[in-house]
């Protein structure tokens, strides 16, 4: 486990992660459904960044993101209800395989325009 005590961690850390996965940041980008600018600004620290968007980039490179040593986690029941399939991490042959399709994808709209 990684211990992220600042904005600048944790772009360090989803970088590493990126280039260990063998991704460029644009095909994070699509991966994520975010722009490449905001994965840019990500890992380079940038302070004002959207949570929500944060969230996806590290779903998209396989990560959850989990807090520890608050006085009390939520017991409701949607945050005990198992995992569905869609919600379980993917392997990264997986995560790879529908990256090629997400750049095949934005390769062959880019075509349609130009």
């Amino acid at each position: 486990m990684i211990h992220i005590d600042s904005i600048h961690t944790l772009g360090q850390s989803l970088r590493a992660a990126r280039r260990q996965l063998g991704l460029t940041q644009a095909q994070l980008s699509l991966a994520a459904g975010v722009g490449l600018r905001f994965i840019v600004e990500l890992e380079a620290g940038k302070p004002t960044l959207r949570l929500e968007h944060v969230l996806r980039v590290i779903k998209a490179l396989g990560g959850e993101l989990s807090l520890s040593g608050l006085s009390s986690a939520p017991t409701d029941s949607i945050a005990a209800r198992p995992l569905s399939d869609a919600d379980q991490p993917a392997s990264n042959a997986e995560r790879h395989q529908a990256l090629d399709e997400l750049v095949a994808q934005a390769q062959a709209l880019k075509m349609g325009y130009e």
